[in-house]
């Protein structure tokens, strides 16, 4: 991989999510309309839990910013499926660029925006709704680099694994509302019953929300949360691995709906 074909690729994937920005703001946005919405029963649940000064914000900001970031994964898989629909796929693979190249490209854009919303969110967050975490800041903000690069690489795998974007996009949105869900995206996972609460272990979201809910409520810090951050680099790289494995640059694939 070389760094300048990487970076007009780069500029140009820049350019094309200004141009269409429309999903990226419905999915900074839904998060906000629904913590208003869900705050008075979060609430209710985390002092039933032992926190008796909660706002309920503390479960739904991070709860549904991760939920939102999930639905996003369909931002990763059209950057690449658009090409294939365009016709200009196979102009990129004779260009200079490797397909190292290409994919760095491609997610490194798609990775600084999904990182600006989830950021938004909390910020806002902090400023409308009383969002206060009374753990380490700086810790928050490196669990939530590490999801969005899982985030990233879950993306790139449904891009490799499936051959139309109709295939990716669904799978990549009901499997993410699962991981989200049983990860306690809309509720506690303490307040399933306990062979859900035994599943959830297995979703990248429990790790993630299980180091936010510690960051939020318990006074945690980095050294609190390594655990749930490897956890969560643990999926990153089966990911990351899968796809490496499975991504064919010559593969035909299906743009369009």
């Amino acid at each position: 991989m070389s760094l300048l074909p990487s970076m007009s690729i780069a500029r140009t994937t820049w350019r094309l999510q200004l141009r269409d920005p429309g999903s990226s703001v419905i999915m900074t946005l839904l998060p906000l309309i629904l913590v208003p919405l869900l705050n008075p029963s979060a609430k209710a649940q985390l002092i039933l839990s032992g926190y008796p000064n909660a706002s309920g914000a503390e479960q739904t900001v991070p709860g549904l910013a991760i939920l939102c970031a999930f639905l996003s994964v369909e931002q990763v898989t059209t950057l690449f499926f658009r090409e294939h629909a365009w016709g200009t796929w196979d102009r990129l693979r004779a260009s200079v660029a490797s397909t190292a190249d290409i994919v760095t490209g491609k997610v490194v854009v798609r990775f600084l925006i999904q990182l600006a919303q989830t950021a938004i969110v909390f910020a806002v967050g902090a400023l409308i709704f009383g969002y206060r975490p009374n753990g380490s800041v700086l810790a928050i903000g490196i669990v939530v680099i590490v999801f969005t690069a899982m985030l990233v690489a879950f993306g790139v795998m449904l891009v490799a694994l499936f051959r139309t974007m109709d295939q990716a996009d669904t799978v990549g949105m009901l499997v993410g509302m699962l991981l989200a869900g049983l990860g306690g995206a809309l509720a506690p996972v303490a307040s399933f019953p306990g062979w859900v609460q035994s599943l959830a272990h297995v979703s990248p979201a429990f790790w993630v929300l299980d180091a936010l809910r510690r960051l939020t409520l318990d006074s945690a810090h980095l050294t609190d949360v390594m655990p749930a951050i490897i956890g969560t680099l643990a999926f990153t790289a089966g990911f990351a691995l899968i796809a490496a494995v499975s991504f064919r640059s010559n593969a035909v694939k299906v743009g369009t709906t």
